[in-house]
C-alpha cells in the first residue's frame, strides 16, 4: 500500500472505516479514492494494495453504499463523493444497521427470556443467596405475604443468621405499602417477639396440641407469583440454608395451600 508521507492519516482513516462496518478491502479502496480524487480499477489496485482480481468487486460494492461515483469512461473511472455526503450516508447505514441488530437482539432474547420462564424451579444454596432471593421477592410483594416458619420461629432464623435482619427490614417496608403479612411461630412467646418487631404483621401460633413441627425450615409465598421453601442443613456441625424457589404457577399453588392450611391450624396468640 503506498500513501506517501501521509501513511499515518491514510491508516488512521482505514481503521474509522473498518469501525464504521467496512471490509478492510472496502475501507482501503475508499481511502485510495478520497487520496487521489478519482481513478480506475487498475489505479486503487495500486494505491491500496487490492489484489487485481478483488478491486472491481470492491467498487461495486461502494457505489451500492452510496458512497462512491461511477464514471462511465473507457477505461471506467470511480471517483469519491463528498467526504460529508458519504460520512451521512456511512452514519445512516451505520444506525440503521444497528437498529435492525438491536431488533433482532431483542427478539432473541424475549424467545430466551420466555424459554427461561419455563425453567421455573431452582435451587439456591447459601445463606447470603437465600437472604437476596427473599428481599427480591418480598419487594416484589403487591398484596399478600405468607411466612410459615415451621422450625425455627421467625425470629429464630433471625438470631441465627444475623445477614436475615435485612429481610425483616424488607418486609417492614411491605407493611408500610398495605401488603398484607401472615407469620405463624411455634409459641406465644414467639408469637409476641415477632409482632413487636414487626408491627402490623398477622401473627398466629400452633396449637398446643401440635407436638412436632413438620419440616425444619420453611415456606415463604408471595402473591400467587412466588414461593421459597427454606430448608436448614446441618453440615458438619455447621448450620446453613439451602431453598427452591419457584414462579410457576402449579408449585406456586401447592405450597400455597400448604402455607394456608398452617394458618389455619394455627391460633391467635393469647
Amino acid at each position: 500500500m503506498t500513501y506517501g508521507t501521509n501513511s499515518g492519516l491514510m491508516n488512521d482513516l482505514i481503521e474509522t472505516l473498518r469501525k464504521l462496518g467496512m471490509t478492510d478491502y472496502e475501507a482501503k479502496a475508499m481511502a485510495a479514492i478520497t487520496k487521489v480524487g478519482s481513478g480506475t480499477a487498475a489505479d486503487i489496485h495500486v494505491l491500496s494494495g487490492i489484489p487485481r482480481s478483488a478491486v472491481y468487486g470492491v467498487l461495486t460494492k461502494l457505489n451500492e453504499k452510496g458512497i462512491i461515483e461511477v464514471q462511465h469512461t473507457k477505461p471506467m473511472k470511480f471517483r469519491a463523493v463528498s467526504p460529508a455526503r458519504a460520512f451521512e450516508k456511512l452514519k445512516d447505514d451505520y444506525e440503521a444497521e444497528s437498529q435492525k441488530a438491536l431488533e433482532m437482539m431483542d427478539n432473541i432474547y424475549r424467545t430466551y427470556e420466555a424459554d427461561l420462564k419455563e425453567e421455573i424451579v431452582w435451587t439456591i444454596n447459601g445463606v447470603k443467596n437465600v437472604n437476596e432471593r427473599m428481599i427480591k421477592m418480598i419487594e416484589n410483594a403487591k398484596s399478600e405475604i405468607i411466612f410459615a416458619a415451621s422450625y425455627p420461629s421467625f425470629h429464630k432464623i433471625i438470631e441465627t443468621y444475623p445477614i436475615l435482619n435485612k429481610v425483616k427490614q424488607a418486609i417492614q417496608n411491605s407493611l408500610k405499602k398495605g401488603v398484607t403479612v401472615k407469620i405463624t411461630g411455634n409459641t406465644h412467646k414467639d408469637a409476641s417477639i415477632i409482632a413487636n418487631e414487626l408491627p402490623g404483621a398477622e401473627i398466629r401460633t400452633y396449637s398446643s396440641k401440635i407436638k412436632t413441627t413438620p419440616i425444619n425450615g420453611g415456606i415463604v409465598v408471595i402473591d400467587d407469583s412466588e414461593v421459597l421453601i427454606a430448608i436448614i442443613r446441618d453440615e458438619n456441625g455447621k448450620e446453613d440454608l439451602t431453598a427452591i424457589w419457584s414462579n410457576g404457577k402449579e408449585v406456586i399453588s401447592i405450597f400455597k395451600h400448604f402455607a394456608e392450611a398452617e394458618w389455619r391450624a394455627c391460633i391467635l396468640p393469647k
